[in-house]
């Protein structure tokens, strides 16, 4: 395994950044940066040994602090949105700072996305520190958490977190990192199958309505192999809404200590697939829908309306506001662990 470190620039408040490289025997290569330990690159060998970059982001910090597409970062404290900004966690009302529409979305304007993280790396392996104080973003309790990436000679990308609070909050963290598999200008010819019977409904400003519904004869069932585009433009009032898939997909109703397989995404000639293995309860597909063109990423690429999609393991959904959702809430002095694989064949 070989690591390599260099600089990527400084932010506009002055503090320069690094980008972590791991990469292994195989040529598969994962590039990492500080600034929102947002993952930068991720070069995987396809079935005819090509390498092929199949994560979008940018050439310098600059890109990551004006976008406002969350390329590639760690989110939290709480990814997806929270009603109005507000909750109630052990007797007392939080007002968050809001960000998208009257909502707060990922954590607010300032989230772990826009954090400059401490780092170290080596062997396999490079960690990312933040400390979350408290009322950041109008959260309870200092956050002490971990973000660790893991390359394997299986050609598998593990992202580990972790974390602890000196007080009850809500944490439910996830990585926005965006996948192309073809190089193609859309996803919409992606083969994609999710393992799960169930999703959330969302409401005209595409936040959960409580409600856990079947996918079956519907254009969420992704139980078997589908075209993202076969069914993203028909006439249903959910898809309108996020203009495009913005849903959640139940793979289960608890957290699992060990991660199972909640998806396949594959190109359309079925060169290189994708194996997303997690121990959360939910994954999120998210389909480029506000990607409009102006993010102009590495060597000049642009990043058009479903140029690439987003698979997201997490929590329920705004998850305090519906007791039928499992809590996001993280006791004091309780461990918030959880792992997404990414394995490429």
């Amino acid at each position: 395994m070989k690591v390599s470190v260099r600089p990527f620039g400084c932010t506009m408040a002055g503090r320069e950044t690094a980008l972590i490289r791991l990469e292994n025997s195989n040529g598969m290569f994962a590039v990492l940066c500080n600034y929102g330990a947002a993952l930068v690159s991720l070069g995987v060998p396809d079935r005819h040994g090509d390498i092929r970059d199949v994560v979008p982001g940018f050439d310098s910090v600059t890109g990551y602090e004006k976008t406002g597409s969350y390329m590639g970062a760690t989110i939290g404290r709480s990814t997806g949105l929270i009603r109005n900004g507000h909750f109630r966690l052990g007797g007392r009302d939080y007002s968050l700072v809001i960000n998208d529409h009257g909502h707060t979305n990922h954590g607010g304007p300032d989230g772990f996305h826009r954090q400059l993280f401490r780092w170290k790396a080596g062997g396999d392996t490079a960690e990312f520190f933040y400390r979350s104080p408290d009322g950041e973003a109008g959260f309870p309790g200092n956050l002490d958490l971990l973000v660790r990436y893991r390359l394997s000679s299986e050609n598998e990308l593990t992202i580990e977190y972790s974390a602890h609070s000196d007080c009850d909050t809500i944490l439910n963290m996830t990585s926005h990192a965006y996948f192309n598999l073809s190089g193609e200008e859309t996803i919409l010819n992606h083969l994609l199958r999710i393992n799960a019977d169930e999703y959330t409904e969302i409401d005209d400003q595409c936040l959960p309505t409580g409600r856990i519904l079947p996918v079956k004869n519907t254009p969420y069932d992704f139980t078997e192999f589908r075209l993202i585009g076969e069914s993203i433009d028909s006439g249903d009032a959910q898809r309108k809404w996020a203009q495009g898939y913005d849903h959640n997909w139940v793979l289960g109703r608890n957290n699992d200590s060990e991660p199972h397989l909640a998806c396949e995404l594959t190109d359309e000639r079925r060169t290189l697939t994708m194996l997303l293995y997690t121990n959360q309860p939910v994954l999120a597909m998210y389909s480029g829908n506000y990607l409009d063109g102006l993010d102009h990423g590495k060597q000049g690429r642009v990043y058009s309306f479903r140029g690439a999609l987003c698979l997201e393991p997490q929590l329920f959904p705004n998850g305090l506001e519906y007791p039928d959702f499992p809590s996001p809430v993280l006791k004091k002095g309780e461990n918030y662990n959880f792992v997404s694989v990414y394995k490429f064949l």
